[in-house]
């Protein structure tokens, strides 16, 4: 009846289960492995699997089934990953490695190289990965986050603008002591301009306007973004005071400037946030 809720189907793929509203054809996975995890939940209506086979393991991300995770139709998932494809063939630093991409099935499929790391979680990190990145050598930390925020600061001077963004997109290599950026697919060129209302992204992470409908997106938003990354490492999730601050003092007067709610009272640019945060660990003891 019209008006009724959908109600997902279970379905498994090499015995592994996920969950989507209609069964996707998954034949074109077979030559790259065995699945040994599916995350069908993603709010970019993509699923992702975890495959092991001849190639090692593998990173995939599938767009054109009717996921659980997202409003959008698969046509559109289609387009967004599709074209995000000429941003990861780019090869920036502090981001996952794109192996291949191109239409798989009924939809379209990117292959990246596979990380054993953590996802620092969708609304930052929680009590257990926390403890984890507070347990590092400070340097190994500030070193993470410099990739990280070096990354957007090449993003944006090659025109783009962080959208989306959520605590999972941050992956924590604790093997390697590396982070890395494994999805900017809903990134945007500039000039951006929010057309939603309330943008994809975790509340967490998110700059004022990408809540307000026709409000300019900026490199102030990717600052305010990255800003609030820090605070997900040296403070708290809900507390941006210098109480809940677990890092030094510098670092904590350069983030705190970018996460304002006037722009005019944040950095100009994303190089400009990068530069005094650096100038920020330079003042620091490490």
């Amino acid at each position: 009846m019209e008006g009724m809720r959908r109600e997902p189907n279970v379905y498994s793929i090499d015995n592994v289960e996920y969950q989507a509203y209609q069964e996707p054809d998954l034949r074109w996975l077979k030559p790259y492995g065995t699945v040994f995890c599916v995350l069908d939940g993603h709010a970019s209506g993509n699923l992702l699997f975890g495959v092991k086979g001849r190639y090692g393991k593998l990173f995939i991300k599938y767009a054109g089934a009717e996921t659980i995770g997202s409003p959008a139709l698969p046509a559109d998932a289609i387009y967004t990953l599709a074209q995000a494809m000429p941003l990861y063939e780019r090869d920036y630093p502090a981001l996952t490695r794109l192996l291949a991409h191109g239409e798989a099935g009924d939809g379209y499929a990117a292959i990246f190289e596979w990380r054993d790391a953590w996802p620092l979680g969708y609304d930052g990190p929680d009590r257990e990965m926390l403890d984890r990145i507070r347990r590092l050598p400070l340097h190994t930390t500030l070193t993470m986050l410099d990739g990280i925020f070096d990354l957007h600061a090449r993003l944006a001077l090659d025109g783009m603008i962080a959208s989306g963004f959520h605590g999972g997109h941050a992956l924590i290599d604790f093997g390697t002591y590396e982070a890395v950026i494994c999805d900017i697919s809903h990134y945007r060129q500039k000039p951006a301009y929010n057309d939603k209302g309330r943008l994809l992204g975790s509340s967490r992470f998110m700059a004022p306007e990408e809540y307000e409908l026709n409000a300019v997106l900026d490199e102030t938003t990717t600052a305010y973004n990255m800003a609030a990354l820090a605070f997900a490492f040296f403070g708290s999730n809900d507390d941006r005071s210098r109480k809940a601050w677990a890092g030094p003092r510098p670092l904590f007067e350069a983030a705190s400037r970018a996460v304002q709610e006037k722009k005019a009272d944040r950095y100009p640019s994303m190089r400009a946030f990068l530069d005094a945060w650096r100038s920020a660990v330079g003042r620091c003891r490490i």
